[in-house]
């Protein structure tokens, strides 16, 4: 009687507050709870028993300029928005009490940066949830924070052959799998996860295998353009039925939040010159979101980013050095700049390749991101030279913003779309590595715990042809990243930020499909993210790459030599 006592008392007390776990608001510092994983339910059916046992009741950088158009009264032209004073992480999205009831079980592939950087934001956004972690690679590094965070990790390469075999025992319905390993395919995770039941996320749509040959447009290469693989995952999209368990595709912080940033930036623009007629009500279809930028002329989308984290380290000869990823980061170097084309560019670059199947949304140049650089602008930084990197979101976002028939000759309204990053100044040293052909694969070195000052700004640039610009992003430090969680610097930090946003969609939508960031709830996104991106900044300029340029060709942008010629096409 008195162990049936007991398990009664607990049941209630765990039940009840693992109810309450779903609405409180995150905590800034982690304390340690030990919590049963027993639902509320359970908890409020314990209650007759418990009856019958006898139980009741930040600044812009000085020197900035600040432009007086549109009159005062009006938003103001250029603010860095901070947290409100007292302000907390936002509750939970309320459940869908008729979704499959969920497991446990978080199983992530790859433990490198952001595999590490994440598990302090899931396990106090999902704290009954186990944690597997697979690594072809387990240092000591790895082994310490699995072991501070009571996490199982794995060591094993996980490849075409072996998948299944790991992944399936590991995976039941409710489940998430999260794919944050270079060349682990997208596809093949994709469908296994779908088939158990669980709900799958990855940063980045992955082969098992990149091609890098830059003679060979049409073969191997373009079958791993960012475009190609898109399209595969897209194919499987149209094949799915309805209530297919919920897959998210190629979301972090970009590709990702910034396809938040970029709807809330379209609604800020048009309130901001007077079209607040066109954002009222917010669109709700992409139809409808394409004709606000129509509307707002916006012609060029720029995802720009400049990151100005320093280490006081010396890079040695063969050492590449970065912030993330370095694997990540070299394969997007080398592969071919792909970039959404808009409707109003005159001509395409030399050697450009212009899809004759798919969405037409997008464009590959014929060399590498290294080897292509545009003139982008930041809040603090102004003016730098970003390398066009490939990236998913360049293609998804044009792609979003499409009216008329997708067909390049037929699309009404486009805009360009393309990522402009400047790395660390030791990564942009360690890029000449590239540029050299033979020789041993370069060391790696991440830099996390050695960074000592900095910051990585990060946002989307809308340019319109007939209105000011609104760059509206992230201006977050070092030491702010640092104080918010362990295991991460500022470019980490915004990436899986925008990962456990969208983990609570998913969860609160368990049976959406494959989805891409453009198709989610941007204020859901948007509500999670802004405290781990603050401070936020918004600001509205005249900058153009060419002063009184009208038309924002891509030619006008390029740092890079362009000259107009088609000279291939490509499915």
């Amino acid at each position: 009687m008195r162990e049936a006592h007991r398990f009664a008392m607990r049941s209630c007390i765990a039940g009840i507050c693992w109810s309450h776990r779903l609405r409180r608001p995150l905590r800034r510092k982690r304390r340690r709870v030990e919590t049963t994983p027993v639902s509320f339910a359970h908890g409020i059916a314990c209650l007759p028993a418990l009856a019958v046992l006898g139980f009741s009741g930040v600044q812009l950088p000085t020197g900035l300029r600040y432009i007086t158009w549109p009159p005062r009264g009006q938003l103001s032209w250029c603010d860095t928005l901070a947290l409100k004073k007292g302000s907390s992480r936002p509750r939970l999205h309320s459940y869908n009490d008729s979704s499959p009831k969920m497991s446990n079980r978080i199983v992530i592939v790859g433990f490198g940066n952001i595999g590490q950087a994440v598990i302090p934001l899931l396990q106090d956004e999902f704290a009954g949830r186990r944690i597997t972690a697979i690594d072809c690679c387990i240092d000591e590094r790895r082994v310490e924070i699995a072991t501070a965070r009571n996490i199982e990790l794995v060591e094993q390469r996980v490849d075409a052959d072996n998948f299944q075999g790991i992944l399936a025992p590991r995976l039941s319905r409710g489940d998430f799998l999260l794919n944050l390993a270079p060349s682990v395919s997208t596809c093949d995770l994709l469908l296994l996860a779908q088939s158990k039941g669980a709900i799958y996320l990855d940063t980045g749509i992955e082969p098992w295998e990149y091609h890098y040959d830059q003679d060979d447009y049409d073969g191997t290469n373009a079958d791993t353009s960012n475009y190609a693989l898109r399209e595969r995952v897209l194919a499987l999209k149209r094949g799915q039925s309805a209530s297919t368990p919920t897959a998210i595709v190629a979301n972090g912080a970009n590709p990702g939040y910034v396809s938040a940033l970029v709807k809330q930036g379209l609604l800020e623009l048009a309130q901001e010159v007077g079209l607040a007629e066109l954002a009222s009500p917010a669109p709700r279809t992409r139809e409808d979101w394409a004709r606000l930028a129509a509307a707002l002329d916006v012609q060029v989308i720029q995802i720009s980013e400049r990151d100005t984290q320093r280490a006081p380290i010396e890079r040695a000869p063969r050492e590449f050095v970065n912030t993330w990823s370095v694997p990540g980061f070299m394969t997007e170097c080398q592969q071919d700049a792909e970039l959404g084309w808009g409707t109003h560019e005159p001509t395409l670059p030399a050697g450009a390749v212009r899809h004759t199947a798919g969405s037409r949304a997008a464009i590959r140049l014929s060399r590498p991101g290294w080897a292509t650089t545009v003139k982008s602008w930041t809040p603090r930084q102004g003016e730098f030279e970003g390398y066009v990197l490939t990236h998913h979101e360049a293609i998804s976002i044009a792609d979003y913003l499409t009216l008329g028939p997708p067909a390049a000759a037929t699309a009404t309204y486009r805009p360009t779309v393309y990522y402009a990053y400047r790395p660390t100044d030791l990564a942009v040293e360690s890029m000449s590595l590239l540029r050299e052909d033979g020789g041993d694969a370069p060391a790696e070195r991440l830099l996390k715990d050695e960074i000592t000052e900095g910051i990585d700004e990060l946002g989307v640039f809308l340019l319109s042809g007939r209105y000011p610009a609104l760059w509206l992003g992230s201006a977050l430090s070092i030491g702010r990243a640092r104080s918010l969680a362990p295991y991460n610097n500022a470019t980490s930090l915004q990436v899986v930020s925008a990962v456990v946003a969208a983990l609570r969609w998913a969860e609160a939508h368990p049976a959406e499909g494959i989805v891409e960031a453009d198709e989610i709830d941007y204020t859901a996104i948007v509500e999670y993210g802004e405290h781990f991106w603050a401070p936020m900044q918004r600001c509205y300029t005249h900058w153009k790459p060419i002063e009184g340029l009208s038309r924002l060709a891509f030619a006008a942008f390029a740092a890079t030599n362009e000259s107009a010629e088609v000279v291939q096409t490509t499915s």
